[in-house]
């Protein structure tokens, strides 16, 4: 049990520091993306940072004496002070800790260390939610503190964003492969944009990061830039030895399909690259649930993937199992949440 629990600690540490470098390196705090973020949690990550403001020795949010009208003894009482789920910045517990809003910074005896002040504003950009399946995961801590559960693999993970945008036509498809580079299968990834086990000396992850003087930044404008996540998502995979495993799905059709659990991170993963911001590819916004639920609604999103219409994504199609949790997702009323 020891052990366990400091390998936790020892997690939580390497997450923290590493969104910590994240934050320093930006030249604004509101530019960290929660959802690109592994999962904050209540109980094992919140509660103790706030444990010190409800000690009763201390006299501040206690049940019997909340100072300011705050308690922070329990989850409800807690989320009464965070107001404004989804948007830290406006919320009076982030207010109170970052010193913005009130005419004293919060804990008065001194600040919350700057890692917990970013892991309390993740998790109300969060939604601020008391997950009681929230556990700590053991696997890879990517560059912006994001617990990768389970190994990257080449086939799941990361070609069906390489494909989607890089290797379109004009780009780096087959017929294309401009400056000599293809991204639309394993063999020829690997013949000459990676090193394994070397992110820094391989062209993948350089060009994605603007690191090289020889190219420009990639995708290049008006194609929007990779996501963190897809990032770090690709350093991982380098830096373990780029393998092409076999890897089992993460699609999952049981219990009910949402936006928020299941297809946004679907869409997010096959077709966001593409239909996203001013550029977007035929002027088709998949960006929102609103918009994703539109292209649902009449019909295109799913002759689409099914290729009834045109083959979407580009290249290749999504797997039977993607394709039916838009399915189930759509019987059930596409539910958001």
């Amino acid at each position: 049990m020891k052990g366990k629990k400091t390998l936790r600690i020892s997690l939580m540490l390497v997450f923290t520091a590493a969104v910590l470098l994240v934050v320093q390196t930006r030249c604004r705090h509101s530019d960290l993306d929660a959802s690109t973020l592994d999962k904050v949690c209540y109980t094992r990550d919140i509660a103790p940072i706030l444990s010190g403001c409800s000690d009763p020795t201390k006299g501040c949010h206690t049940q019997n004496g909340g100072e300011s009208g705050y308690v922070f003894t329990d989850y409800a009482s807690v989320y009464k002070a965070v107001k404004t789920p989804f948007n830290a910045q406006k919320s009076p517990l982030y207010q109170a800790i970052t010193g913005k809003g009130f005419k004293q910074l919060m804990p008065p005896s001194g600040p919350l260390s700057q890692a917990n002040r970013i892991l309390i504003r993740v998790w109300i950009d969060q939604g601020a939610v008391n997950d009681p399946t929230c556990v700590t995961t053991v696997g890879t801590v990517n560059s912006v503190g994001s617990t990768i559960a389970d190994k990257v693999c080449f086939q799941r993970d990361l070609l069906p964003v390489l494909s989607t945008s890089c290797g379109i036509t004009g780009c780096h498809d087959q017929a294309s492969h401009k400056s000599g580079y293809i991204v639309t299968n394993y063999p020829t990834v690997m013949s000459n944009l990676v090193k394994a086990g070397s992110p820094a000396t391989s062209r993948l992850y350089t060009v994605i990061n603007g690191n090289t003087s020889s190219e420009n930044f990639m995708p290049p404008k008006p194609y929007p830039a990779l996501s963190a996540a897809v990032k770090d998502s690709i350093f991982n995979w380098i830096k373990n030895g780029a393998l092409n495993d076999v890897c089992v799905s993460s699609c999952d059709t049981t219990g009910v399909i949402t936006y928020q659990n299941q297809i946004a991170t679907l869409i997010s993963k096959n077709c966001i690259s593409c239909h996203i911001g001013a550029n977007a590819s035929k002027g088709i916004l998949l960006d929102t649930y609103a918009n994703v639920k539109a292209y649902l609604d009449n019909g295109k999103l799913l002759a689409a993937v099914k290729g009834t219409t045109i083959q979407m994504p580009p290249g290749y199609k999504i797997t039977t199992c993607e394709l039916r949790e838009i399915e189930l997702w759509k019987a059930n009323g596409a539910i958001q949440n």
